[in-house]
């Protein structure tokens, strides 16, 4: 729980203090690698800096996404060592989890170029059939270190975008700006 308070903290106050505003955003996506739909919220803030080359902003945020891929395996034991399979598939065992980063630069007042990086991993179980049972002959975790790129627009209250995430496809957010 003291993590979450921290973050929202960070995310929401800390920008008021440093001449900035803070984001809230929620974003769908379809397509990509997993070819499936997927669902993301972000929180973050846009700080004014005279680091930036024509004196804009900057913005951070933080998020997290699940994308549903869960292909509901088939409830199996565990299979006895020596069996001969046949007709090996592997099935994704519930939804695939995404932590991920993303920084923005202003381009041009209000428009945002976006791009990010994160951390997914999603539970993958083989199935086989011997002697005409179902048998889990292995399970496993698969992890990804995901990009994304977009553009968005941000004004007071309100914040749309479009992207491209590499496991997620085509993502389209909209939110508000704080």
């Amino acid at each position: 729980m003291r993590k979450i308070f921290f973050a929202v903290f960070f995310l929401a106050v800390i920008p008021c203090i440093c001449h900035g505003a803070g984001y809230a955003l929620f974003t769908y996506g379809v397509g990509g690698e997993i070819d499936e739909p997927s669902y993301a919220i972000e929180l973050g803030g846009i700080y004014l800096s005279n680091l930036h080359p024509t004196g804009g902003a900057f913005s951070f945020g933080l998020g997290v996404s699940i994308g549903d891929t869960d292909e509901n395996p088939p409830s199996a034991s565990a299979a006895p060592s020596g069996t001969n399979f046949r007709n090996l598939r592997d099935y994704n065992d519930g939804n695939e989890q995404e932590v991920f980063l993303s920084l923005g630069t202003e381009m041009v007042p209000a428009i945002y170029a976006v791009v990010g990086f994160g951390y997914s991993n999603q539970d993958e179980v083989t199935i086989g059939v011997a002697d005409d049972e179902i048998f889990e002959v292995d399970s496993e975790t698969k992890h990804f270190v995901p990009w994304m790129i977009g553009v968005r627009y941000v004004r007071e209250f309100f914040t749309v975008g479009v992207g491209y995430h590499a496991r997620r496809g085509v993502t389209a957010s909209i939110g508000i700006a704080f």
